[in-house]
């Protein structure tokens, strides 16, 4: 699991939501005619508008909110990967009391949601537009006629942006590995289809929720594995049920992403975040 800036996890006073992630409407998304021209120069010479104020400080989170989950979990990856319904309760735990529910998970995911919506944004564009061109509006023109591979690592700078905090790396990090897993995906060509848009986002959705749980509650679960194979047996487990989760839970329709303003494609990110979480939570409640 290579989450960026690894710690032990968010302390039981850390906010529930931190005031300063904001939200994921960050500005024009690429990919789509109300995007920013290649130079980064805002439309029209106008210029940005000013920030909105952040919102109060809010009042302090329930103390230990995140024992269960990580009790669970710590028993999950001592089991090697073998007690699954231990993993559930962690993710069922981790969603209903250290975020304080779906929309809470949701809303922590603020950089994730930002990275997601690029990357449909791009998809839009490649859609509308081919790839070629997308590439050369981008000023990345030295990644025409290159592997895809190549292509989508190319564009890591586009979707997610490196400001060095530890969201920011859970979601870099989701990137690479999901442009690492494009073979196994199914994609190699740079004709992309609808279906294999959808199957490289819902990569990313849950890899950036896989390293969520990890970053949140699932680091002491490393001291407690045995050696390195029992490390990879129940991060592959994590990996599993989480993708399984994401992939169930989807219901948005990509069909008509050409025409999608940058406002479709955040709801489509932020449902999709909340119904995973909402999946998991079911899951891990339906536990005894």
């Amino acid at each position: 699991m290579g989450t960026s800036g690894s710690s032990g996890g968010p302390g039981g006073r850390t906010p529930l939501v931190p005031s300063w992630l904001g939200n994921s409407e960050a500005g024009p998304l690429p990919g789509g005619p109300d995007g920013p021209p290649p130079d980064g120069a805002p439309p029209d010479g106008q210029a940005q508008p000013a920030p909105a104020p952040l919102p109060p400080i809010p009042a302090a989170p329930p103390p230990a909110r995140f024992q269960n989950a990580r009790r669970n979990f710590s028993a999950f990856a001592g089991s090697r990967g073998g007690d699954r319904p231990a993993l559930r309760r962690a993710v069922g735990h981790y969603v209903r009391s250290g975020t304080g529910g779906t929309h809470n998970a949701t809303r922590r995911m603020a950089v994730s949601r930002a990275a997601a919506s690029s990357a449909l944004g791009l998809f839009r564009g490649i859609q509308r537009n081919g790839i070629e061109t997308t590439l050369r509006r981008l000023n990345l023109r030295d990644l025409v006629g290159r592997p895809l591979t190549d292509v989508f690592l190319g564009l890591t700078d586009i979707i997610c942006p490196d400001g060095g905090s530890i969201d920011e790396g859970i979601a870099r990090d989701a990137w690479i590995e999901t442009v690492a897993v494009l073979e196994e995906l199914g994609v190699a060509e740079a004709n992309l289809t609808t279906e294999q848009m959808q199957e490289i986002f819902l990569a990313f959705v849950a890899h950036t929720i896989e390293a969520r749980l990890f970053q949140d509650i699932g680091v002491n679960g490393i001291q407690i594995a045995a050696d390195l194979s029992a490390i990879e047996a129940f991060e592959a487990q994590l990996r599993s049920y989480v993708r399984r989760s994401v992939r169930d839970s989807f219901t948005s329709d990509l069909a008509n992403l050409p025409q999608f303003s940058d406002k479709q494609i955040q709801t489509v990110v932020d449902k999709t975040y909340d119904e995973a979480w909402q999946i998991l939570l079911t899951i891990g409640e339906a536990e005894p």
